[in-house]
């Protein structure tokens, strides 16, 4: 049996590429004012898993290992995969992604099996490859033995990321390289419920429950949609429009997404955005400031789904940081994305703050409402 660990985790300095990465960590620099802290546990068949900062991608603790000698490694929790990895002991030094992280050490583990297979996968449009392992794997005081997973061990170029070690996938898919996915195992096992669900409040203060549906998070009734993709949390939506300005007609692909932040659409229809908040750039990022003083005047965001309407107000999409005393500048955190997406919007972590997401893997849907 497990045993209910909490873990404060302290932010880790580092150098992105991202231009979005970059701002994001200068926005941390700015904002964060108390270390967060993460607890796992499990009650009454389900996994919670609190979470004190919502801008932040959801992330905690994984335990690997035998009970008396374990590995603790922060991990991102990514609804836009269902691939598991860690950065493994033998990964390349050479490689900053490998310096800067905490390793799994196979040597050092008795319950360690070479699932004798190679994975590929991809992560922040970059390519990790390794090797798949089976090892005894906590969360909270749920075991889960023989929990295969990849160890990486390369990338095809060097690059960076931050706050967490490695992944665990919570996407739709079936099947991944690494391995068995953590849904399929939950599903395997008999989970009554075969839901998960982010939820964050105004405090900055939230959770991740698995297998059950949080009812006192969310008003009025969850309309449940049926994924148009087998990879990735995507609906389609009746039309998007921020204030009465329509960005996306009719069928707009929708995607939720925890591995970002930030909402992301196509370039044409952000930049009616952009031009309708006078969003002014900011030199060397694509990241865009507004004036504080007109926020709370902004429109909502709203979506449309099976004509129910989703409302994203100036309050969860706007980013307010206190640079020196009563100083603050105020970030858009909608952006375009670089490439073609064929209106497909993306809604990052901040987005789960006014909209309530129940992600049903026993049935491939998403239940949407808003939150609480």
């Amino acid at each position: 049996v497990g045993v209910e660990r909490c873990f404060a985790l302290k932010k880790t300095p580092v150098n992105f590429k991202s231009e979005l990465k970059m701002l994001k960590l200068f926005l941390l620099n700015l904002v964060l004012s108390i270390i967060p802290q993460l607890c796992l546990s499990l009650k009454d068949g389900s996994v919670q898993i609190p979470v004190t900062d919502s801008y932040l991608t959801p992330t905690t603790i994984l335990a690997i290992g035998p009970d008396t000698d374990q590995t603790y490694l922060r991990v991102l929790l990514s609804t836009a995969s269902s691939e598991t990895w860690v950065p493994s002991v033998d990964c390349n030094p050479l490689f900053t992604w490998c310096r800067q992280h905490r390793h799994y050490n196979y040597k050092e583990s008795n319950t360690y099996v070479d699932s004798h297979r190679n994975f590929t996968t991809h992560f922040l449009d970059h390519v990790l490859t390794g090797r798949v392992t089976s090892d005894r794997v906590e969360l909270g005081e749920e075991v889960i033995l023989d929990f295969e997973f990849g160890e990486a061990i390369s990338s095809h170029i060097d690059f960076t990321y931050s706050e967490h070690d490695g992944v665990v996938g919570l996407g739709p898919k079936k099947t991944c390289t690494t391995g068995t996915p953590l849904t399929v195992r939950l599903l395997n096992a008999g989970l009554d419920d075969a839901v998960f669900s982010f939820s964050f409040s105004s405090d900055d203060k939230g959770s991740l429950v698995i297998g059950e549906v949080q009812h006192d998070k969310y008003t009025g009734n969850i309309v449940w949609s049926k994924i148009v993709s087998e990879e990735r949390w995507q609906i389609t939506s009746d039309s998007l429009r921020i204030g009465s300005s329509t960005l996306c007609g009719a069928e707009c692909v929708t995607e939720f997404n925890t591995e970002i932040e930030m909402i992301i659409g196509p370039t044409d229809q952000v930049e009616q955005i952009y031009k309708l908040l006078d969003a002014r750039e900011i030199p060397g990022v694509t990241i865009r400031s507004v004036e504080c003083a007109k926020v709370d005047s902004f429109p909502d965001l709203t979506f449309s789904v099976k004509g129910h309407q989703l409302t994203i107000t100036s309050e969860d999409y706007v980013e307010r940081s206190e640079v020196v005393h009563k100083v603050q500048l105020c970030f858009l955190m909608i952006t375009a994305v670089e490439e073609e997406v064929d209106d497909r919007w993306i809604m990052g972590t901040l987005a789960h703050k006014a909209v309530y997401v129940v992600y049903d893997f026993g049935r491939n849907l998403v239940g949407l409402a808003e939150a609480a």
